[in-house]
């Protein structure tokens, strides 16, 4: 986790692929706009029909996130993580950093500290050079639309009878991790997913994946349909053929 105590909107900072800007000697001088994503909506005409016939299927579209940023030279010798040297060495170690990233990568900033996006940088822009001391520049990164809480990363222990509740307006794709020896049903608002499991299993519902390992895929142990978590109280079913340790729910839970 970053911390944010010492900085505030004046001396703002970006995290990006778990690396701060302020280990480039970058300062992020103006808080972003509220950017909101389009619903995705079509909307046709019936002839002799008033009004339209809309389609929402509820999803949205990526936004940009723009940071105005200040980079100065500093001659001081390598230290601290920080990466020292002249503007043009800076803005070359810089460009690395923003570039190395490759598709949807964890984004943070200080003016929303109780949200992440997922980002991915957008293109290269001009950076001023006044007489070699310092450079600005706008950088944008293109977002997905959710802004995902921070609180909601924690996995959650639960139980046959539990519930989960969501505080927000929006349905989360949950991961729910099974640690058992043998067939368990989990069920989330009565869709059910089931998994033959050895010892544990990840079950991710945003990419509607499984696995053991990030390497070891385990689609072939599940069946049924990949659970949602509505807003507001959700209940939780478990039952198991078999001995199940336990399972966890890590939610996701988002805004836009």
């Amino acid at each position: 986790m970053i911390d944010y105590s010492q900085i505030t909107n004046k001396q703002g900072l970006i995290v990006y692929g778990g690396e701060s800007s302020t280990g480039y000697g970058m300062v992020v001088g103006t808080a972003p706009a509220y950017e909101k994503p389009v619903k995705r909506t079509e909307v046709f005409n019936v002839p002799g029909r008033n009004g339209s016939v809309i389609f929402q299927n509820g999803s949205y579209d990526d936004v940009t996130r723009t940071y105005h940023v200040w980079i100065g030279e500093d001659e001081t010798p390598d230290s601290g993580g920080i990466v020292h040297g002249t503007l043009a060495e800076r803005v070359s170690a810089i460009t690395a950093w923003l570039f190395s990233q490759t598709g949807y990568t964890r984004l943070e900033d200080n003016f929303e500290p109780d949200v992440f996006r997922l980002a991915y940088y957008s293109g290269a822009n001009n950076i001023s050079n006044e007489l070699t001391q310092y450079g600005e520049t706008d950088l944008t990164f293109t977002c997905r639309p959710e802004r995902f809480y921070t609180d909601a990363e924690t996995p959650i222990a639960v139980a046959n009878g539990d519930t989960l509740t969501n505080p927000t307006k929006f349905a989360s794709k949950p991961l729910i991790k099974i640690e058992a020896a043998g067939t368990v049903d989990v069920t989330i608002n009565g869709v059910t997913i089931t998994a033959v499991v050895t010892d544990y299993i990840y079950i991710d519902c945003e990419r509607m994946n499984a696995y053991r390992l990030a390497s070891e895929n385990k689609n072939d142990k599940i069946s049924g349909a990949f659970p949602v978590i509505a807003p507001g109280v959700n209940s939780v079913a478990i039952t198991v053929t078999g001995t199940l340790t336990g399972v966890k729910v890590t939610p996701r839970y988002f805004t836009i």
